[in-house]
């Protein structure tokens, strides 16, 4: 229940058949996410300079609170 955003307590009080249409729910939507191949993620292994440039993603200045100053 932790992608639905309730509480120990919301999920307790909630009646055993929604609770378990919820789980079934969430469980549907994450596979279907996954088996459509859901490339927009920040996973470091993607994250490479040349991945970057080509997706358009490119910096041409670094972010001034990132910036050392030496």
């Amino acid at each position: 229940m932790y992608y639905l955003g309730f509480t120990y307590e919301g999920v307790y009080n909630i009646p055993i058949a929604t609770r378990q249409w919820y789980i079934e729910r969430t469980t549907k939507e994450l596979n279907r996410t996954s088996e459509q191949g859901n490339t927009q993620t920040k996973a470091l292994h993607g994250n490479t300079p040349d991945v970057r440039e080509m997706q358009g993603r490119i910096r041409t200045q670094v972010p001034s609170r990132l910036r050392r100053f030496t």
